[in-house]
């Protein structure tokens, strides 16, 4: 730390901006370049959206509002300068807030002084005066206050000649008692001529020396004259904080040069795991400062207070705002993120009971009180460990392969206290990555997480949705750790997953930081359960549980026990034990952080192994009760749900009873408990007449009565509405008002002239608004029809009755539409959706329900979908996840499963790099190596093919002997429902099964497997997770036994190797096993034929999407569509064109656009509606123009109109010569 005087003055201006957008950008921008610390606003501009909180924002500056809930919008705000030596908290004044008065403590030093912004609404108004008796109602504090704003009172005292208001005489008492002297110049104007703008200052605020006069050089924004006020402060020492790193201006030259240097230092890895715990804190504080090195070395530092450039003038101002604003046109989806922001405030004055913290100390106090230290750690068990423990999980020795997916596959996150980033990780890994490796595995091998890891910088992140910001509850602190630390936290994390799913530690229907196990996977599994239950006449109920606290609420002694009890060794123990125990956090709020202080229990939210560690604490909840109960029980991290199936709702509720009393009898015994206020229940039955029964808990405080939601009503859960007969109606409003916006975000982008250009709106549709409109399809979509099996026997089809939320997420995929194309709001429906290359609704929740079909097949066999689709009883029962699985033929599609393999040995390094040497050069290095294989070895060639027409792949092969060139043996196969990887892999194993088959094997060493696809050879070769995974897990136990295999007298063993060969570069054997692969596309099918790939099962729905589509597409399109022959097309040409060509291509081809027709059936009685011409408007008149012929010559020749707007050099033209010819703005205007 640094050290610096207090702000020798403190600079104040206040304004009344009535409530005008421009007034009050205005007052913030002149406030800053006139260098004020404090904006007094009153009757500042309000967004009409008040659940956004939305106002106008300085970047320089901090913002505090007096109330926290705008549905009433504050009439004042202040505004603190962002300054090192200042620092600002809200206060409280009165027992509840009010609009009309923000009280602020402003402090710098030991200096401190409480500015009152106050807004007293004149007669007339909503709420008059009632920010005066506010302001009369409480006593100032005895340190320095000031009190300013619009007053709007008269009275002699400020103004002579001038008739006394209401309540003024009273207002004048109460600044006698209170010693408060005027500032202001008598008779000064502020307001047509009045003085209603006033000051006031106590007497410690006066001796300090305060004076305010109207502020020069502030012009009268609204109609109110801007005051300034200045504060005279002394001196006093304070510290400064070090200014943060700017990774921008990294010179990364000299960060590999220091790194290189500091790694050199550091020496050779340690090889031996024994070492101890201080040992390896001193190598983590080694490795972290050399990273530090190198970056105070390449990096600069922010400027604590930026001087700026005498150069910089208006005009470098525009240039710049002209880049950002370029700049934010690419970054599309922080512009739509943005029309979704809300306000963002300081924290509020935090209550606990009666007593209210304000400063920002007190205020982290009571975080940490509430949040981190409410663990009863009394609770707590001591803690037994013991090396000879018994153990039945592995836990092999750590790989480097393990700590590079650890730094490399994680993003780029936020540092804590050593400012070291996982970019800068990732930068120092070739000089620092053996260290690091190193460290990895003598943490784990010894079981100690270093003590400089478990040091943490907490923010307080407000919680969404809360009504009373005031509760510490509504804030989540968020652990900011080392990024060194978390990736090892990360790697144990991914170990600790594998391990508990593998071995079966977690019950199958726990769900939360697992691999392939997602909530919207959960929640299909529910709704199968209550239909399969609404199948055999039953009814269902669920009761959602929530753990209060979670991660906070982990005891260590508990957790550890637990490890125990599932069999951890020892090592994992002692590690887990020193990652929860002597942790100590700072608490960063509003720009001030806590002093350092202990953690005395919980997991740090923000480390990637506290979500699996809390998994494995609460585990036994999903054993406990009758076996029949653990079906039904469903849970997501913290949030537990159970459902119960019998033949009555008040069954249910009973057995509901019963199991809650079981769960918080538990949480009792193992110190946590569920909070009750969150618990919901809800019914499921069929039927329109029904009870609605309740669910009384018993709890040690008493009986808590759950009630369920009324029949119109739902309840949400994993972010799903359930309703009691599952047909998610509210869950498909609250998505589309959700979705809708990101849609206005989208319109506010662009029109049909300028903005973002459409392919990148095109993307942001998908991601933002497509994206949310399909979330928890999996779960809740049942296609608009389904087949039912009548009285006869014969199946029809019969509606979901989906057509409302089908009408109702259409609508807003319409609105965003219509902003990502050029179109008037007029345009078709189908044409927007042709035109952006994005099909409706049903379709692409259609495509939601194919993609879960083949995702099942990717999942393990433990998976709740998995064994639901697979092992179901009574295949007369339909359910929406079993119309989309289609169990009957569930067999036709490969299985892989996700989980074959463990973390440790998926990392094996390829031998195969990608490369980028030319094909010449590849093809010469291949040859030499093929002249010097040993000359008694077998070389195989394999190739996969696929034909243009057909689903069929073809596998071929040839094998050779030695370097004889010789060839010994060819075949090919035919593989209906095969891509070209999967043939390519099939090819290598039945090459090597034919090369196995050869007489010459036996008097063969090696045997090389040469194909040309990159990828195949790289998943030979390590160990596979996708599409074939049997064949390569085939070929892979195939070349392990092959040095097993009996020779010939004399000749050695030799191994199975893998190489790539340039392809098509005139190899004779790659050549060769082309043509056998060929001829396999075409071969007869040998039967019974293997199951269809998982790639070509991914790419058989993505055909049978885009065929609906264009069978949509065939149904709506328009007449002139037609007239024109435009088809559907995955990625149109035309949306690269510039956005206001594109909008006159769309509304030529649509016939919606500045036409006569369009007009006149439109009614559109003041356009014009002929050209300057005298032709009437029409589509094509710019064809035929007179006019524009003059202006520039046609670039499309001969091009008949239909080519000019269909094809992609005639739009191309098209918009090139609408630019040079200026037609639509010089010749056909519009007005």
């Amino acid at each position: 730390m640094r050290y610096d005087k207090t702000l020798p003055q403190l600079w104040i201006i206040q304004v009344n901006v009535a409530r005008s957008p421009s007034p009050h950008e205005a007052a913030l921008r002149l406030a800053f370049q006139q260098d004020y610390h404090v904006i007094l606003i009153q009757e500042p501009w309000i967004s009409s959206f008040r659940t956004r909180r939305l106002s106008k924002h300085h970047p320089a500056f901090n913002l505090f509002t007096p109330i926290e809930d705008w549905t009433h919008k504050p009439r004042t705000l202040t505004y603190i300068r962002k300054h090192p030596q200042l620092k600002a908290e809200l206060v409280p004044y009165g027992p509840q807030p009010s609009q009309d008065l923000t009280a602020v403590q402003v402090g710098s030093g030991d200096q401190l002084v409480t500015l009152m912004n106050l807004y007293n609404a004149p007669p007339g108004s909503v709420d008059a005066g009632e920010g005066l008796k506010h302001l009369l109602s409480q006593t100032l504090p005895t340190r320095p206050c000031l009190v300013a704003g619009d007053f709007n009172l008269h009275h002699s005292s400020w103004q002579t000649n001038t008739i006394s208001s209401a309540g003024a005489e009273h207002f004048l008492q109460w600044v006698d008692h209170q010693g408060m002297t005027l500032m202001l110049e008598p008779n000064t104007p502020t307001h047509d001529n009045n003085t209603i703008d006033l000051t006031w200052a106590n007497r410690p605020l006066v001796c300090l020396g305060t004076h305010t006069e109207p502020a020069l050089g502030f012009p009268v924004l609204a109609d109110h004259i801007a005051l300034s006020t200045t504060v005279h402060w002394h001196p006093v020492n304070n510290t400064k904080p070090v200014p943060p790193l700017r990774m921008a201006t990294m010179q990364e030259d000299i960060f590999h040069s220091v790194i290189h240097k500091e790694a050199a230092s550091l020496g050779e890895p340690p090889t031996q795991l024994d070492l101890t715990p201080e040992a390896l804190d001193q190598y983590t504080s080694a490795i972290i400062q050399a990273i530090t090195n190198a970056l105070e070395a390449s990096t600069k530092r922010a400027h604590a207070h930026p001087s700026g450039h005498r150069w910089w003038n208006e005009d470098c101002q525009e240039a710049k705002q002209h880049n950002e604003i370029s700049a934010a046109h690419q970054d599309v989806f922080r512009a739509i993120k943005w029309n979704r922001t809300v306000g963002s405030f300081p924290i509020p004055p935090l209550k606990n009971g009666e007593t209210v913290h304000t400063t920002s100390d007190a205020k982290a106090g009571l975080l940490v009180k509430t949040l981190l230290q409410k663990a009863a750690c009394m609770d707590d068990i001591p803690i037994e460990l013991s090396d000879s423990s018994e153990t039945s999980l592995p836990f092999p020795t750590i790989t480097t392969g393990e700590t590079y997916q650890a730094i490399f596959r994680a993003k780029s996150s936020t540092p804590g206290q050593d400012e070291i980033s996982n970019a800068v990780l990732k930068k120092a890994w070739p000089a620092l990555g053996p260290h690091i490796s190193a460290l990895y595995k003598h943490c784990a091998a010894t079981g100690w997480h270093p003590t400089s890891f478990r040091q943490a910088l907490l923010v307080a992140l407000p919680k969404p949705g809360k009504k009373d910001y005031s509760s510490p509850r509504s804030y989540r602190l968020i652990a900011l750790l080392s990024t060194l630390g978390k990736g090892l936290e990360r790697l144990m994390a991914r170990r600790l997953a594998w391990i508990a799913i593998r071995h079966k530690i977690l019950h199958p229907q726990q769900f939360g930081a697992l691999p392939c196990r997602s909530a919207t996977d959960l929640a299909a599994a529910l709704v199968h359960d209550i239909e399969e239950a609404w199948a055999r006449g039953l009814s269902a109920s669920m009761l959602t549980l929530d753990v209060k606290g979670a991660f906070d609420a982990v005891l260590s002694g508990r957790l550890i026990q637990r490890l125990q009890s599932q069999g951890w060794p020892s090592t994992v123990l002692h590690w887990v034990l020193s990652f929860t125990q002597d942790r100590t956090a700072a608490i960063r709020l509003d720009g001030h952080q806590s002093p350092t202080f202990a953690v005395p229990a919980g997991l740090p939210q923000g480390s990637p192994v506290s979500p699996i560690l809390f998994m494995l604490y609460v585990e036994p909840i999903f054993r406990i009760g009758p076996m029949i109960a653990h079906r039904g029980r469903f849970g997501y991290a913290d949030d537990s749900c159970q459902l119960v199936i019998s033949k009555s709702l008040e069954e249910n509720t009973t057995r509901l009873q019963s199991i809650a009393t079981d769960l918080i009898e538990w949480g009792q015994r193992e110190g946590l408990t569920f909070d009750l206020a969150k618990t919901e229940l809800q019914h499921f039955a069929r039927g329109w007449k029904r009870n609605n029964p309740t669910c009384s808990i018993q709890t040690p405080e008493g009986t808590v009565e759950i009630k369920p939601p009324q029949l119109n009503e739902a309840t949400r859960w994993l972010g799903i509405w359930f309703d009691w007969k599952l047909k998610f109606r509210i869950h498909t409003q609250t998505l589309a008002a959700k979705a809708k916006l990101a849609a206005n975000g989208i319109q506010a982008l662009a029109n049909t002239v300028r903005g973002v250009k459409a392919p990148l709106l095109q993307q942001a549709t998908i991601a933002c608004v497509v994206s949310v409109l399909c979330y928890g399809a999996e779960a809740w979509w049942p296609g608009r029809r389904r087949l039912r099996q009548d009285l006869s026997g014969r199946q029809k089809l019969i509606s979901n009755g989906v057509g409302a939320q089908l009408a109702c997420l259409d609508r807003v995929l319409r609105s965003a539409l219509l902003g990502t194309l050029p179109v008037y709001r007029t345009t078709r429906t189908a044409i927007l959706h042709r035109e952006s290359a994005i099909p409706p609704m049903e379709l692409l929740l259609d495509q939601r329900r194919r993609s879960l079909a083949i995702r099942i097949h990717q999942l393990d066999i433990q998976h709740p979908l998995h064994l639901r689709v697979t092992h179901q009883p009574n295949r007369y029962i339909s359910t929406r996840l079993l119309r989309a699985a289609d169990p009957k033929n569930f067999h036709l599609i490969e299985q892989v499963d996700p989980l074959l393999t463990s973390p440790w040995d998926s990392n094996l390094e390829p031998k195969e790099r990608p490369t980028t040497t030319p094909k010449a050069q590849a093809r010469e290095e291949f040859q030499k190596w093929l002249d010097f294989i040993p000359p008694l070895s077998m070389v195989v060639y394999t190739d996969g093919s696929k034909g243009k027409e057909g689903t069929a792949a073809g596998a071929g092969w040839a094998g050779y002997w030695g370097t004889s060139k010789t060839k010994i043996f060819s075949g090919h196969a035919k593989l209906p429902n095969h891509e070209v990887f999967d043939a390519e892999a099939r090819a290598a194993l039945l090459g090597l099964q034919a090369a196995l088959k050869d007489p010459k094997t036996q008097h063969s060493t090696n045997i090389y497997i040469c194909l040309d696809n990159l990828e195949a050879v790289q998943q030979l070769q390590s160990q596979p997770k996708g599409s074939s995974q049997s064949i390569f897990m085939n070929f892979q136990e195939a070349a392990r036994a092959w040095p097993q295999r009996p020779r010939a007298p004399g000749i050695q063993s030799g191994t199975v190797q893998v190489k790539w060969v340039p392809g098509h570069t005139g190899i004779e054997g790659n050549e060769e096993a082309d043509k056998e692969a060929k001829m396999g596309c075409y071969a007869p099918l040998e039967l019974p034929p293997p199951p269809a790939s998982l790639a070509a099962a991914k790419r058989a729905a993505q055909r049978v999407h885009w065929q609906c589509f264009a069978q949509f597409w065939a149904e709506k399109a328009s007449k002139r569509y037609k007239d024109l022959g435009i088809g559907i097309e995955k990625r149109p040409p035309e949306l690269q064109l510039p956005r206001a060509a594109l909008g006159r291509l769309l509304a030529a081809r649509s016939g919606h656009g500045d036409f006569a027709e369009y007009h006149e059936r439109f009614k559109h009685d003041k356009a014009l509606l002929t050209c300057s011409c005298g032709r009437r408007k029409e589509p094509s008149h710019f064809y035929f123009c007179r006019e524009d012929r003059k202006a520039v010559a046609h670039p499309w020749g001969q091009q008949p109109v239909a080519d000019i707007l269909t094809k992609k050099t005639g739009f191309t033209a098209y918009a090139d010569w609408l630019g040079k010819s200026q037609f639509y703005t010089a010749i056909c205007r519009r007005h």
